[in-house]
């Protein structure tokens, strides 16, 4: 049930951070990986780590908290990773 309401309230806002997504759901890291792992695999959201290097106040330096923050990216068309051998000659 509760993976049915994350996945929705994902295509909803079609970007959350994991954050929001623990907050909103009351999960811990383990729980919430769990729970996207399946969205992910089957290609209905994208996980997209930032770096923390800026912010919405335009990297300014102020001595804020803002750290690297983990997205989750909603795909309008399904995601599927091809294993594709790739040979390099040299």
């Amino acid at each position: 049930m509760i993976l049915l309401e994350m996945k929705r309230y994902i295509r909803e806002n079609q970007q959350v951070s994991t954050d929001d997504l623990k907050n909103r759901f009351d999960l811990d890291d383990n729980a919430l990986q769990g729970l996207l792992t399946p969205l992910i695999e089957q290609g209905h959201v994208q996980m997209v780590s930032s770096d923390g290097g800026s912010c919405s106040t335009g990297n300014c330096n102020s001595g804020c908290s803002s750290s690297a923050k983990e997205m989750v990216y909603w795909t309008s068309k399904r995601l599927k990773s091809l294993n594709i051998a790739v040979q390099v000659q040299g």
